[in-house]
């Protein structure tokens, strides 16, 4: 196989453990760089330019045509047609939770020091399932991390939107925050490069650059991906920024934005962060909670180690075992 075709199947064999099905924009937009796994660079470097021989070796691949299969424009591996209609009873299940998650981010915009609200995991994906969640990744002001994770989960708690305990239906699950000058993520895996290739950014302060910049910090997920395009301006499930709230977040933020904020913010780590170390969960294998002055994550039961064993697995069945060496991000053991 070439470099492009080891590409392809790499990239269907890591969506087929997540059961879907991708187009054949999907494949090149999300598309696994296999140089970087110890394939052959045959095809030379990968643009948007390329997308033509792209779609070529995808219609027309006899090597391909032997390990995949296709189904209203959508590709899959041989014998896994099923995941085909999972895909649309997936998409309507993601379609209302995005009008959910899209009117609730929308009063996020009253929160102080919140800079940016990016909506991540499944939903991102638009592979959610009914009872699924709805994940969050949220940019704060540095300095006020603390703070703003403080009021975001008073909000949503007092709104009975956030997720605890067996609650997780529709909930909101605020489990990642970075400051606007810590953007860079230190946790690298191809499970990350494509959960954060896939982020939605909903809402984000004017003038709007930080999503773009969060992709520059993060450049290394195009070590893993095919194609890492910067963003344009204008998100197409963005909300519209309220003046009205923004004018009262504006005028929060003018009182706490100086020492009495700062001795609030450290009352409000200091109890973080004493609930944080007394939660069981904190040091559970398979997961990962991190938690400090520029960022904050909450995985303590992470898909990541599985779903990447799985493509390992999946990938050597295929007979190309020098592409199934990926490893977790560093998760807790």
């Amino acid at each position: 196989m070439t470099h492009l075709e080891k590409s392809v199947l790499a990239t269907l064999v890591y969506y087929d453990v997540l059961d879907r099905p991708l187009n054949g924009w999907e494949i090149f937009r999300y598309g696994i760089n296999c140089q970087k796994m110890g394939a052959a660079p045959e095809d030379g470097g990968l643009s948007p330019s390329f997308l033509s021989p792209f779609c070529n070796a995808l219609e027309n691949s006899r090597e391909l045509k032997k390990a995949i299969g296709e189904k209203n424009g959508l590709y899959f591996l041989r014998g896994r047609e099923g995941i085909v209609e999972e895909r649309i009873e997936r998409q309507k299940i993601a379609d209302k939770k995005w009008k959910k998650a899209r009117r609730v981010i929308y009063f996020l915009q009253l929160i102080p020091f919140i800079k940016l609200i990016m909506v991540s995991g499944s939903l991102a994906m638009n592979n959610t399932k009914d009872k699924s969640d709805i994940d969050l990744l949220i940019v704060s002001k540095f300095g006020r991390i603390w703070t703003c994770r403080g009021l975001t989960t008073l909000f949503i708690h007092l709104i009975g939107q956030r997720r605890h305990n067996n609650l997780t239906k529709n909930r909101f699950c605020l489990n990642h925050y970075l400051t606007d000058k810590s953007l860079k993520i230190p946790f690298q895996s191809l499970y990350n490069a494509q959960t954060y290739a896939r982020l939605t950014p909903i809402w984000e302060e004017k003038p709007p650059f930080l999503y773009r910049k969060f992709q520059e910090e993060n450049s290394w997920v195009g070590d893993y991906l095919l194609f890492y395009p910067l963003a344009k301006k204008g998100y197409l499930r963005s909300v519209k920024t309220s003046y009205l709230l923004g004018f009262f977040r504006k005028a929060i933020e003018s009182i706490l934005d100086n020492k009495v904020g700062d001795k609030l913010e450290l009352l409000l780590k200091r109890f973080q962060e004493g609930r944080i170390k007394k939660d069981p969960l904190t040091n559970q294998k398979g997961g990962r909670v991190f938690f400090n002055d520029e960022q904050l994550e909450f995985h303590p039961v992470s898909p990541e180690k599985l779903i990447l064993e799985k493509y390992n697995q999946k990938i050597r069945q295929l007979r190309l075992s020098e592409l199934g060496e990926e490893k977790d991000s560093g998760l807790a053991v």
